[in-house]
């Protein structure tokens, strides 16, 4: 049986994080005509918002959650390609969208266009509330 588990990040994280999420993300920004640039990744990277995703122990991705006045929001969920279709988004999701119900919050994210992750997204029960030239804003009430 695979051991999901989560730990909090530190900023020693980031010197694989970005090269990962940058990999991860290369597709949908060269769709888009959008540039990469590491220094906002680096910039922007809050280890206090963001846990390393782990299977046995091995760091598979990470998962950023910013709670809001009004939501949760979904900043980021990043697993590595080996270890996609295994559930692992599913359950991970599908637990936050718990604890904000708990809360009485809506849980919302950001999809870029293009990314099959947002059919994850609709099967989850998230609904489009917003949508831009790039991505698309979506809601779990």
């Amino acid at each position: 049986m695979m051991e999901i588990s989560q730990r909090v990040a530190i900023w020693d994280d980031v010197e694989w994080l970005e090269p990962f999420y940058e990999s991860v993300m290369r597709p949908y920004y060269i769709e888009l005509n959008l540039e990469w640039d590491s220094t906002k990744f680096r910039e922007y990277f809050n280890p206090q918002s963001t846990k390393i995703i782990q299977f046995d122990d091995i760091e598979i991705g990470m998962i950023r959650v910013e709670e809001r006045a009004d939501c949760v929001y979904l900043a980021d969920l990043q697993i590595r390609d080996e270890y996609r279709n295994r559930g692992i988004g599913t359950s991970l999701i599908e637990s936050l969208i718990r604890s904000a119900s708990i809360a009485n919050k809506p849980v919302r994210l950001r999809v870029l266009r293009g990314n099959p992750a947002k059919n994850l997204y609709l099967r989850l029960g998230f609904r489009e509330v917003e949508i831009f030239d790039d991505c698309e804003i979506l809601e779990r009430v």
